[in-house]
């Protein structure tokens, strides 16, 4: 159900679309814009790359920066952000400017990447050194964000009174992927975490992790968990709209991802809002954007209602 005004209604987990690059270019960004308002969703997730796989992506923070223009009142993820392939103080000013003109509105998810190691050693990066330089770039980032003025000599950096002056209110900072690093990296830079193919038993595994690894560091519990899934009607779509990005080994991500009718997909959805997610960026195949909006629209509806039935249950004994 559309919440009046085409306004985000109440939902326990909020749920947006995971907008594919050549939809989105292929599309009038405010008619898109509209759409997801008119639908009723929470944001649009895009991705970024500098040149993946032959050239593939967008740069997640330029294309953030035109959908926040051309949806006043939308509401933009970027995840997630290649931050090892950039210059933090770089990457600090660009995400000053952005939120300067879209305070609140902008999440950015830092990912360590490195699926393509052409893509990162083009880029004059190291591939096997990618994740300590992510470390320490977000160390940078984060005080630079705060507006401080540091000096820095790392093994990757070299600034001396390096600043920004940031101009509006620092954006959720959140780090993407999994395993023992991206734990780490959460507990201790972010204030929360995107999750990307998992089971819901790892997404719940994960989440009571870094909580407790933040509460061990003396750091606020992350409030922030995302989800990042994939969606079709058929194994066949879905392995075809993964080829693209997971070459041969997307086949052996389809168990992680969501088949069937819709509402076999808002059933598996559900558990992983019930393993903790409270954000979903749901990427569907469709010939234009619009579309895609509208059956992530048909997806949220039908998870709202496995979600209320599953609270009401308890009661309908009594």
């Amino acid at each position: 159900m559309k919440a009046p005004g085409g306004t985000a209604p109440r939902r326990a987990c909020a749920v947006g679309i995971a907008i594919q690059p050549d939809l989105l270019t292929a599309t009038d960004l405010a008619r898109f814009a509209q759409a997801v308002r008119d639908a009723g969703l929470d944001h649009v997730s895009v991705g970024d790359h500098v040149s993946y796989r032959g050239g593939q992506g967008i740069d997640g923070l330029v294309a953030a920066a035109a959908l926040l223009a051309a949806g006043p009142g939308l509401r933009v993820i970027v995840g997630a952000f290649q931050l090892a392939l950039r210059h933090p103080l770089v990457a600090a000013r660009q995400l000053a400017t952005v939120t300067s003109f879209a305070p609140g509105r902008l999440v950015l998810a830092v990912g360590a990447g490195g699926d393509d190691p052409r893509e990162v050693s083009n880029c004059g990066v190291d591939p096997r050194r990618r994740g300590e330089r992510l470390n320490e770039s977000l160390d940078v980032l984060t005080r630079l964000m705060r507006g401080e003025v540091i000096d820095h000599h790392g093994a990757h950096f070299d600034l001396e009174q390096a600043s920004i002056s940031p101009t509006g209110p620092t954006p959720p900072l959140v780090i993407a992927g999994s395993g023992k690093a991206a734990i780490e990296r959460a507990a201790t830079y972010g204030s929360g975490w995107l999750g990307l193919l998992c089971t819901p038993r790892r997404y719940r595994e994960t989440r009571r992790e870094i909580v407790q690894r933040a509460a061990a560091l003396g750091r606020p519990a992350p409030d922030w968990f995302g989800l990042n899934v994939w969606c079709a009607s058929s194994k066949e779509q879905l392995e075809s709209s993964l080829g693209r990005w997971f070459g041969p080994a997307a086949s052996r991500l389809l168990h992680l991802c969501g088949a069937g009718e819709d509402a076999q997909i808002a059933a598996w959805l559900a558990e992983y809002v019930a393993a903790g997610a409270t954000r979903l960026s749901i990427s569907v195949p469709a010939a234009e954007a619009v579309e895609a909006v509208e059956r992530v629209a048909r997806l949220a509806e039908l998870l709202t209602e496995q979600i209320e039935d599953a609270v009401a249950q308890p009661n309908s004994n009594e």
